[in-house]
């Protein structure tokens, strides 16, 4: 899974960037003068996989990982914001870090803390971006067209429809996809297509922290995800040793670290979970979208699987804890199942396969 972390200069999206990756990005210059991206990647913190490697003591623990993208951003002369478009490409989301806190040390690039204000801001620039990506491939296309290219004409046309979704501004995202606009839509990097998830980066403490009820209103209206989280405070914490950052949570009354909320409703968005294959060699999380058949998740591990796939034989994570980390117990009461092709897989899943090549 790969996120992008996206907003206006001086947000604080590299801070947040930090405090999900434990990185040590430099903050201290919020000029953006440039649009330089940074990159990394996050094991996905989980219980269940922390406690199969105390049963199985495994050779090999392998977790999830989970991808984040500081995308570079800074202000154009017009107001307009240049994001590194390039860092855009094999995205799953947008995390969209909207700036809720007061310093003055740190001045806002339209001169004005507005939350609501910058959630309006970003989603017309994104809305311009796809249609200045639009523009330009409709220009590129003029002379396939003047050929009579079929393929060309017929993209035209869908980019015309997309182009008028735009402009009546609406995401790309609302837009009702068939099946020959989808296989148009997967050569772009449409902004506005990608599933959005809102962070308001606020104050240290509540008198820093501007009045947020209109943007979350706003959001809630639209059906658009957010989380609330101070920056700066969580990337202290994420820079602690491990066995401190509980009594600090616990001081500053945090119930749980920015990236755990985070990845939980990225999971949501994107419909995935996670099952797991177990032994004494690897214990392993793999993820998947929430509509995945057995199949499918045997390709995930390798095509091999897949392709000589016979049986799955499933049990859940809560039903292996609640028979006493025993596979006999759970048989004897029926709760280990032989699954066939089209089962779809449930999170938190142990899974064995069976498959003949």
């Amino acid at each position: 899974m790969k996120a992008g972390i996206i907003g206006l200069p001086q947000c604080g999206k590299t801070t947040v960037f930090n405090a999900m990756t434990n990185m040590k990005v430099t903050v201290d210059g919020y000029g953006g003068k440039g649009v330089e991206s940074h990159v990394a990647a996050v094991k996905v913190p989980d219980e269940r996989m922390d406690y199969l490697a105390s049963v199985y003591n495994p050779k090999k623990l392998t977790y999830v990982d989970m991808t984040f993208v500081d995308i570079g951003c800074k202000k154009k002369a017009n107001e307009r914001s240049e994001f590194d478009m390039a860092s855009i490409r094999g995205l799953d989301m947008l995390a969209v870090v909207i700036r809720a806190f007061r310093d003055e040390a740190v001045p806002h690039p339209l001169d004005r803390i507005n939350p609501l204000g910058d959630v309006e801001q970003l989603q017309s620039e994104f809305l311009l971006e796809d249609l200045a990506l639009i523009e330009t491939r409709l220009e590129r296309l003029e002379k396939d067209i003047k050929r009579n290219n079929k393929d060309a004409v017929k993209e035209r046309d869908y980019l015309f429809e997309f182009q008028k979704h735009l402009e009546d501004e609406k995401p790309l995202r609302t837009y009702p996809l068939d099946s020959e606009g989808e296989k148009v839509f997967r050569g772009f990097q449409f902004l506005t297509l990608k599933p959005v998830l809102y962070i308001f980066n606020t104050g240290e403490t509540p008198d820093k922290t501007v009045d947020l009820q209109s943007a979350k209103a706003y959001l809630e209206n639209a059906g658009i995800p957010y989380i609330i989280l101070s920056g700066n405070l969580e990337m202290e914490i994420a820079q602690l040793p491990e066995e401190d950052r509980a009594l600090f949570l616990e001081d500053l009354k945090i119930d749980e670290p920015a990236l755990s909320k985070f990845i939980k409703m990225s999971f949501s968005l994107l419909n995935r979970c996670v099952f797991f294959t177990v032994g004494p060699d690897e214990v392993r999380a793999w993820e998947i979208t929430s509509t995945c058949t057995a199949r499918e998740a045997a390709g995930k591990i390798h095509s091999d699987i897949a392709r000589g796939f016979i049986r799955a034989e499933v049990l859940s994570y809560s039903d292996y804890r609640a028979c006493g980390d025993s596979y006999q117990s759970a048989r004897s009461k029926g709760l280990v199942r032989l699954e066939g092709k089209e089962y779809v897989v449930k999170d938190g899943d142990m899974i064995e396969f069976r498959f003949n090549v």
